[in-house]
C-alpha cells in the first residue's frame, strides 16, 4: 500500500489583524496573518510559511498515525477472534 501526501499553500490578501502564531480553523487548516511588510520580504514570508506549516504537519502526522494504529488494532482483533 502507498500513501499520498498533499500540500496546498495559499497566500492571499486579507483585512484581519496580524497574528503572532498560527491558528487552526474549522476546516482543519492553519492560518497565519502577516503584515504587508512581511509579505513583501522573501525571508519573512518564508519564515511565516514555515511557522504556519509546522503545526499543520504535526496535526496531519498525528491524525495519520492514529488511523494507522486503529487499523493495526482492528487487524489484530480480527486475527485473534
Amino acid at each position: 500500500m502507498a500513501y499520498k501526501i498533499k500540500v496546498r499553500v495559499e497566500i492571499v490578501e486579507c483585512t484581519e489583524p496580524v497574528q503572532t502564531s498560527p491558528e487552526k480553523i474549522d476546516d482543519g487548516t492553519f492560518e497565519l496573518n502577516i503584515s504587508e511588510a512581511a509579505a513583501c520580504s522573501i525571508d519573512d514570508c518564508e519564515q511565516a510559511l514555515l511557522q504556519a506549516n509546522y503545526p499543520a504537519i504535526r496535526d496531519a502526522l498525528a491524525q495519520h498515525l492514529s488511523e494507522i494504529s486503529k487499523k493495526k488494532r482492528a487487524k489484530s482483533a480480527r486475527r485473534g477472534a
